[in-house]
Order: C-alpha cells, then sequence, then structure tokens
C-alpha cells in the first residue's frame, strides 16, 4: 500500500510539472478582440478597427514584459519585487511601477 501510495504521488509530481514545462515554451501571444462591439453598431466612428485594437492590445503587452524584465534587473528586495509583480498584472500603469521604472533609470544615468 505504502509502495502504491509513493508511485501515485510520484506520477502526480510528473504530471504535474510536466503541464509546468510545456506552458514555459510557448512564447506566442495571442491578443483576441471582439470583431463587432456593440458600440460599432450606432456610433461606428468611435470604434477603432479590430487591427488597430489588436495592435494597442500587444503594445500593451510588449510593455508589460519590458517593466517585467526592468523590474527583474533591479536590486530591491525580493518582496518588493512580488509585490510590484503583483502590480503590474493589476494595473500596469500604476504609479507604484512608474516609480520604480523611474528609481532605475535614475540610476543608470
Amino acid at each position: 500500500m505504502k509502495k502504491l501510495a509513493l508511485w501515485g504521488g510520484v506520477f502526480m509530481c510528473l504530471f504535474l510539472g510536466m503541464n509546468t514545462a510545456v506552458a514555459q515554451n510557448s512564447d506566442t501571444v495571442s491578443a483576441k478582440v471582439n470583431k463587432r462591439p456593440l458600440l460599432n453598431q450606432f456610433e461606428s466612428d468611435y470604434v477603432l478597427t479590430a487591427s488597430e485594437r489588436i495592435a494597442l492590445k500587444q503594445s500593451r503587452i510588449a510593455y508589460q514584459y519590458r517593466v517585467r524584465e526592468i523590474l527583474d534587473s533591479v536590486e530591491i528586495s525580493d518582496r518588493k519585487r512580488k509585490r510590484l509583480l503583483l502590480e503590474l498584472k493589476r494595473n500596469p500603469f500604476s504609479e507604484k511601477i512608474k516609480e520604480a521604472v523611474a528609481e532605475y533609470t535614475l540610476i543608470e544615468e
């Protein structure tokens, strides 16, 4: 019974570890947007086209990746780095993140 439980635990660890290893290899980021928003039916002049919205979404994703690289390279405590990364997920354009990036650029210069 102990061997069965041990093998089951080993199998589950391998199975769950494989899922995260596959997720790390995916480099492509799919940016999906609604093709026809509701506002387009009534005021089509105010709505951006689907290709423009995809371009804006991809630029926001690229901004988040750049800020993440900057936060990883800044010499701050791990707790503060984790808090800033959580803030980056919640609100990528927050003042806390802008201050951290500004401090990094001041130190570089």
